[in-house]
């Protein structure tokens, strides 16, 4: 089939954002043809219409300047805000998905943005949507899920199928479910194909949207076990990192050549940066106890305050710009990894390395437990507190008094997840 790829993330930063949209599009690209994407800036960026301006001149206006931020500047924001509306019309995503779906086909003329997208559906035989992080019903909704249901919707109206993979359905870690979300997401993919990346969220769907039934897959960055599986089963070997960095523009850290602990935070800390540095900081001399060098990892922008957990505790620090198969490799070389994120543990896990978990914006990080088969799953506070700390330390030293036992133990685990992301091959048919 030719398959228009929605929500191709890997011009984010996000390492796993990029990684499992590589991941994803390589297993579909085996039997089909990919013959378009809608990037994730494409979905964040505002649907908008302007007879005095060219098209994409408004659209950069918008995007740039027509932000919370400027309405709150005193008179000189809402005139400013009041100018660029005159110029043109501008459509936030709504509630009313159908609507929204509607609004992208009658505007192909008028819209760059409604033209790509629209293009895009004339060109392919079915849409394929990575799921991802995106569906988490939190109050108030995603901008980025109402976009992409409402691109579902158009979809769906052109007769085109549908098939809404390689996700999760989640509950927001506040509590806060934004059930109308939920509802309208119910009906818009009540006729799509509908596979999930961990099995607990097959449990969300059906407290959320009972008449959906979603399959099983693992998450298609597991496959990438091919590059990294070998990493489990020796004794420690720097050299194994080497050829990641080789031409890239980008030095492996020096402390990399003995045994080592790599830590990352979480989508969760991400949302308040000075209180995440203040505790990352206790973590790290809590983590000092266990006699190992270890490396800050920024796997996306949100763990921009690591950098000053690095300053602060004199650690090097990797930035969320590194080579995407340089950092997986680190983390998949790492004697331990600390972290609340998913796909980063997921690069980890493809090595053998065991992790410790902290939370996150959703389910992710203990639902990746059980798939890794780990005993006893715990997750840690998002922000780990004294006690966090001691946990933390604790299981830290556990896992690495395992050694390659535990390596391979959890290669094993990802060798089958790895078996099971595969099958989504014949799920897209």
């Amino acid at each position: 089939m030719k398959l228009l790829f929605v929500a191709d993330n890997t011009s984010d930063d996000n390492w796993g954002c990029r990684g499992t949209s590589f991941a994803l599009r390589q297993l579909l690209s085996r039997n089909h043809e990919i013959v378009g994407s809608i990037t994730r800036d494409l979905l964040k960026s505002p649907l908008t219409a302007s007879k005095l301006l060219p098209g994409s001149a408004y659209q950069a206006l918008v995007h740039k300047l027509r932000r919370p931020g400027l309405a709150r500047v005193p008179a000189a924001g809402a005139a400013m805000i009041g100018l660029i509306d005159a110029l043109g019309t501008f459509h936030a995503p709504t509630l009313d998905i159908e609507a929204d779906g509607e609004t992208l086909l009658t505007n192909r003329d008028k819209s760059p943005k409604a033209r790509q997208i629209v293009e895009g559906l004339e060109a392919c035989d079915a849409i394929v949507v990575n799921a991802e992080g995106e569906t988490i019903f939190s109050t108030p909704p995603r901008a980025t899920l109402l976009q992409t249901l409402a691109i579902c919707a158009a979809a769906r109206r052109m007769g085109k199928p549908i098939y809404y993979i390689n996700g999760m359905i989640s509950h927001p870690p506040d509590g806060n479910t934004h059930l109308p979300t939920a509802k309208q997401a119910e009906q818009v993919l009540r006729e799509a194909k509908l596979a999930v990346r961990d099995e607990h969220s097959i449990e969300v769907a059906a407290q959320l949207m009972p008449s959906l039934k979603p399959t099983y897959f693992a998450d298609a960055l597991f496959t990438w076990i091919d590059h990294f599986q070998s990493f489990a089963t020796s004794r420690y070997d720097a050299s194994r990192v080497a050829p990641f960095f080789d031409r890239t523009g980008t030095r492996a850290p020096a402390m990399l050549e003995q045994p080592f602990i790599a830590i990352s935070g979480s989508s969760q800390a991400a949302k308040s940066q000075d209180r995440a540095a203040d505790c990352y900081t206790r973590l790290i001399e809590g983590l000092r106890e266990l006699g190992l060098p270890m490396i800050l990892v920024a796997a996306c922008n949100g763990d921009r305050f690591l950098a000053t957990v690095a300053r602060r505790t004199n650690l090097p620090f990797l930035p969320a710009e590194t080579p995407l198969l340089a950092g997986a490799a680190i983390l998949a070389n790492a004697r331990l990894f600390v972290s609340g994120r998913w796909h980063p543990s997921i690069m980890a896990s493809l090595g053998g390395t065991p992790a410790v978990f902290m939370g996150s914006n959703s389910h992710k990080t203990l639902s990746l437990q059980h798939l890794l088969g780990y005993e006893n799953p715990v997750e840690y506070r998002a922000f780990p507190e004294e006690d966090d700390v001691a946990g933390i330390v604790a299981k830290s030293r556990a896992l690495l008094a395992e050694g390659v036992d535990r390596r391979e133990r959890v290669v094993a685990a990802t060798a089958e997840l790895a078996a099971s992301a595969r099958r989504l091959e014949d799920f897209v048919r």
